[in-house]
């Protein structure tokens, strides 16, 4: 199969898982495959030399494998995580995400 044919193939499939979580009706689901969408598109952006479509899916993936963790870690009353936020991170349930790189010039008020 010719490598624009497989390129384009991987951009549909994860343009497809993509749609895929918008149908989704419950958190576990909805993050798997957000997760794999930017797994996806990460090869997608990888093998077609799209940049933007590379680094967008590469601050995505973590994010969404931290709400996923923070979700597998709610109680089995099924009460939801505790968010703390600081002017510079946001924390899931101890999970610290650093925000200020990946929003430049937040400041606190």
């Amino acid at each position: 199969m010719p490598h624009k044919l497989m390129v384009d193939l991987l951009g549909y499939a994860a343009s497809f898982a993509v749609l895929t979580t918008f149908l989704m009706r419950t958190m576990l689901p909805l993050r798997l495959i957000a997760i794999l969408s930017n797994v996806l598109f990460l090869a997608y952006g990888y093998a077609a030399d799209i940049n933007p479509v590379f680094f967008l899916h590469m601050a995505l993936l973590p994010i969404n494998t931290v709400r996923l963790i923070a979700f597998r870690g709610r109680s089995p009353s099924g009460s939801p995580s505790r968010m703390q936020l600081t002017p510079n991170a946001v924390s899931l349930d101890g999970i610290w995400l650093a925000v200020d790189i990946l929003v430049p010039g937040i400041t606190s008020h």
